[in-house]
Parts: structure tokens; C-alpha cells; sequence
């Protein structure tokens, strides 16, 4: 049994809330994660999806988990709004990724996505199998670009944690992720102090091209002290998953095209 399904409790990442008492969080989150970004279709938008992968051979239970395309995520803890077309959404209590597994999340409909990819979809925003936090209008993922978040929270605590984020193709300043480095915000937990987030490199960069029709962007390598910084960020053990080098991570350069979805596939090297 892993880290990642004992749950075990944690202070706030910052001190304030919920750890001036000393006290440790009930059902807070684990010191670490498996959990990587994967694969994202950006187009068509009855094929659009977010794939997140296991790294680990462990199973691993989602309950703590959200997934977002919205900049303003970070501020679940005191606000859950979101623009036009974007979401925050939570796997469900019970729901688990197997060790070595890759789960799918459809934007659109299962059936809009089985009919792109012969097989369904595990997750979708559209149906019954997430729970929806936040949904303005009809959830769609931005064609020239946005950012994608997968992150935690315990449901208590004033901050979330990062677990990755990518910017996929190349947004425009309608997309932005914000720089959160030095934001404080008090939560729903019993303390009045706020909490602040740690100084991020905010250096993540877009691609250098965009994902179009038919083709999604891939990891094709692990995090790693080579290409992201750790210790002093927002993220999982204090990983700054703003600095990661996705160039170095990430397919869509001229040595690695973009290629056709292979949704639900786990290519070998992003196994631990």
C-alpha cells in the first residue's frame, strides 16, 4: 500500500491555518504522487480528452484529486469560479487508478468519444462519473491552447497542492496560467489565518506548436531533478511543477512530432 492510498494527514504547505494549533490535518494528503499528466487531444471536440498516467505499480485512490483547465484552480479553497467553457471537476470517493494503468477523461460525451476511438472513455465531464465543481457552460477545451491542471486538496486546508500542470499547443492571453508565487487565502478549515503559496519559477512554457486535428501531445519522459525544480514549490514534496522543462518532457517538437491519440496507452517510459 502506498503513501498515496493511506492518505496520511499533512500540515498546511505554509503554515496558517489548520497548523497554528499544531495540530496535523484529518484526512489530509500524502507527501508524494504517481500521478502524471499523460496525453491531451485538443480537437476535435468530440475527441477531446486528458489522459493521466501511474507511474507507480501501486494503485492509487483518487478521491483527493481534481482536474482543471482553468488558471483560477488554485483558489478552490475560497472560490470555485471558472470561465466560459472551462471546469474544475474531482474524482469521486472509491475511484482508483491501478498501478501502471492510464485513465482517460472525455471531455465531450462517452459516446462521442467512443465514436472517435472505438473504445469509451473511464471518466467524463459529460456524464455521471465526475463529480463537477465548477462548469461554465458547456466544458470545452480551448483549440489553440490552455493550460491543464491536475492538483489536490483534502477539502479543508486554505492551499491545493500541484501535482502537474502542462501548457498544451500555445494559448493566448485569454488562457494564461497565473503566477500564484505569494498568494495568501484562508480556507474552509477552523483556523482565521491565512495561508501562502510558495514563490513558484513560473517558467513553464508553451509549446512550440499546437496539437491540431487527428494528433494529440504525449509525455515521452518522467519528471525529474534534470528538468524540474524541487523542494521550494507548490507542488507534491515540494516540486515547482511551474519549472518543469516540458520541451524536454513533451512531444510536438521538430525531433518528436505530434502523433495519432493513443488513448489509454502506457508507453514504457513513463514507468517506475
Amino acid at each position: 500500500m502506498t503513501g498515496c492510498e493511506r492518505l496520511l494527514s499533512l500540515r498546511d504547505p505554509i503554515p496558517g491555518d489548520g497548523s497554528d494549533s499544531g495540530d496535523l490535518i484529518d484526512g489530509g494528503l500524502s507527501s508524494g504522487s504517481p500521478l502524471l499528466l499523460s496525453e491531451v487531444v485538443l480537437t476535435p471536440n468530440a475527441g477531446e480528452m486528458i489522459e493521466i498516467v501511474n507511474t507507480s505499480a501501486d494503485d492509487v485512490d483518487l478521491a483527493t484529486y481534481y482536474l482543471s483547465d482553468s488558471g483560477n484552480y488554485y483558489r478552490l479553497p475560497v472560490s470555485a469560479t471558472v470561465d466560459v467553457n472551462d471546469f474544475i471537476v474531482k474524482f469521486r470517493v472509491g475511484a482508483r487508478i491501478k498501478g501502471h494503468e492510464a485513465l482517460t477523461i472525455a471531455i465531450d460525451t462517452p459516446a462521442n468519444f467512443a465514436t472517435q476511438y472505438s473504445k469509451s472513455p473511464s471518466f467524463s465531464l459529460m456524464d455521471d462519473t465526475l463529480d463537477k465543481i465548477a462548469m461554465n457552460g458547456t466544458p470545452q477545451l480551448t483549440n489553440t491552447g490552455e493550460p491543464i491542471i491536475l492538483f489536490q486538496w483534502d477539502g479543508r486546508s486554505d492551499l491545493v497542492r500541484d501535482v502537474d500542470i502542462m501548457i498544451v499547443g500555445a494559448p493566448t492571453a485569454a488562457n494564461p496560467l497565473p503566477d500564484k508565487s505569494g498568494m495568501s487565502q484562508d480556507g474552509p478549515d477552523a483556523g482565521n489565518l491565512p495561508s501562502t503559496y510558495a514563490t513558484e519559477a513560473h517558467a513553464l512554457k508553451p509549446q512550440a506548436a499546437t496539437p491540431g486535428a487527428g494528433v494529440s501531445t504525449k509525455r515521452i519522459a518522467l519528471e525529474n531533478v534534470g528538468n524540474e525544480h524541487t523542494g521550494s514549490g507548490n507542488g507534491q514534496s515540494g516540486d515547482d511543477e511551474t519549472s518543469e522543462d516540458t520541451s524536454l518532457t513533451w512531444d510536438g517538437t521538430a525531433a518528436l512530432p505530434f502523433s495519432a491519440p493513443t488513448p489509454g496507452d502506457v508507453p514504457p517510459a513513463l514507468l517506475r
